[in-house]
């Protein structure tokens, strides 16, 4: 109860000084000039008194009116002001409920709200610390050419601010990094509740799979088509060879009908291939991050492997410890980058009698090394190995689709591992791929 009447009477004062101050010069002026006249004899003193009385009451009557404007212009601020309030939090539980990033900045572009998906996109690099807002965690002042490095985009804003374009556009970005990142940014001006100015609200779609599956399959369909042109025409050639004089002689016969299952495998390899490197590239964008145990990859691997190099008359032999070598991956992208490496190794050593796999490690990295004893190759070709459809010998044509190295390269990529290629003429070669530890 006390604490009432005292707020009570605190907010009785406040009315008063907010009344009285304006007044102070002129009853001040009063009490002089009745004090002047009662030195005079004008006045008694007990007139005087009532006088500037009176002349006070008449004041604060007058005051009044001016009173009521004052408290009637605070409570239509205090209202003002708290409708703003409502209708931003109205806002920010929109913005948060939006699925895709969405981001809110105002004319000055400095971020105001932004929600959680766009939070894991983009301001992941910023440390949360005495620069954000300690209720929203918004940092304070953070403009979003910070955050959002596009030309485009911030061409669009100021477009928008000079009124040169409509209340909604709709754009597409690319964002470098280690991936560049496609977005499609739908950009909408929205009204700022406290001032005579507008906010701006950008949300953005990731596009970067389909912009890469558009890509990749019109590549893939001209890869396609150029490369199965050979072995089909072949393909073709045998059968119509076979279909006029196949039963003129029975060796012919024999000999034009394995033709035809070497072309057809061929065909067939070349198509797996392909669609692998176009798996591979696909998945480019999307980080693995599952464990993986790469002595278990291996083991998995290594028996069907050594019958190849038996046929081939080499010893396959693998040298690690019996121990766990843990990344974080993809098991089956890891999978057909061992097998693609040890196979060239097995198929390319024709000279050699030798293939040594190997895995270690140090402080950082996980090494997995296959080397051979072969006839090396030309350091000249050593840069184009991870070309699609290179070889080093054109003549060869059982040494594969030329493709095995780009899968190769595309997977270590996306593992954000290194690919390294050491080889010696009349020496051998060796293929590392160099994993970041977990």
């Amino acid at each position: 109860m006390n604490k009432k009447i005292e707020s009570t009477d605190y907010q009785i004062g406040s009315v008063l000084r907010e009344i009285i101050r304006p007044n102070i010069p002129i009853i001040f002026l009063l009490v002089v000039l009745c004090f002047a006249f009662f030195l005079l004899g004008v006045f008694t003193f007990f007139a005087a008194i009532f006088f500037i009385v009176i002349f006070t009451v008449f004041l604060l009557a007058m005051s009044n009116d001016e009173r009521k404007s004052l408290e009637f212009y605070k409570n239509q601020e205090d209202s003002k002001s708290k409708d703003t309030h409502e209708d931003f939090n109205k806002l920010k539980t929109i913005v948060e409920a939006i699925k895709e990033p969405t981001i809110l900045i105002n004319e000055n572009d400095v971020i105001l709200i932004f929600n959680q998906s766009a939070e894991k996109i983009f301001f992941t690099s910023i440390a949360t610390d005495s620069f954000l807002n300690s209720e929203d965690k918004i940092p304070i002042g953070l403009r979003i050419q910070s955050i959002i490095r596009s030309t485009l985009l911030l061409e669009t804003l100021n477009l928008y601010k000079d009124n040169q374009k409509d209340n909604f556009e709709k754009i597409e970005i690319t964002l470098p990094g280690e991936i560049d990142r496609s977005y499609e940014v739908d950009i909408s001006r929205v009204p700022n509740f406290s001032k005579d100015e507008f906010n701006f609200l950008l949300i953005f779609r990731e596009t970067t799979e389909v912009k890469k599956i558009l890509t990749l399959r019109s590549e893939f369909i001209a890869n396609a088509s150029h490369e199965l042109k050979t072995p089909i025409s072949i393909i073709k050639g045998i059968a119509e060879t076979l279909e006029k004089y196949g039963d003129e002689d029975k060796e012919t016969f024999k000999d034009f009908l394995k033709k035809l299952i070497d072309e057809s495998n061929r065909a067939q390899l070349l198509i797996e291939d392909l669609l692998s490197l176009n798996q591979a590239e696909m998945r480019q964008h999307i980080l693995p991050e599952k464990e993986v145990n790469l002595m278990k990859v291996l083991d998995n691997i290594f028996d069907g492997l050594n019958e190849l190099a038996k046929k081939n008359k080499i010893k396959l032999s693998k040298e690690l410890e019996k121990k766990e070598y843990l990344i974080n991956g993809d098991e089956n992208d890891i999978r057909i980058a061992f097998v693609n490496l040890i196979e060239n190794a097995l198929k390319y050593n024709n000279t050699g009698q030798s293939v040594n796999i190997k895995i270690f490690e140090n402080d950082l990295k996980i090494i997995f090394e296959v080397k051979d004893d072969g006839p090396g190759i030309h350091e000249d070709h050593i840069s184009r190995l991870t070309e699609r459809f290179y070889r080093v010998n054109s003549d060869i044509r059982s040494s594969g689709t030329g493709l095995g190295l780009s899968i190769v390269k595309n997977i270590v990529s996306r593992h954000k591992a290194q690919l390294e290629i050491e080889s010696k003429l009349g020496i051998g070669s060796s293929f590392s791929i160099i994993f970041n530890k977990i």
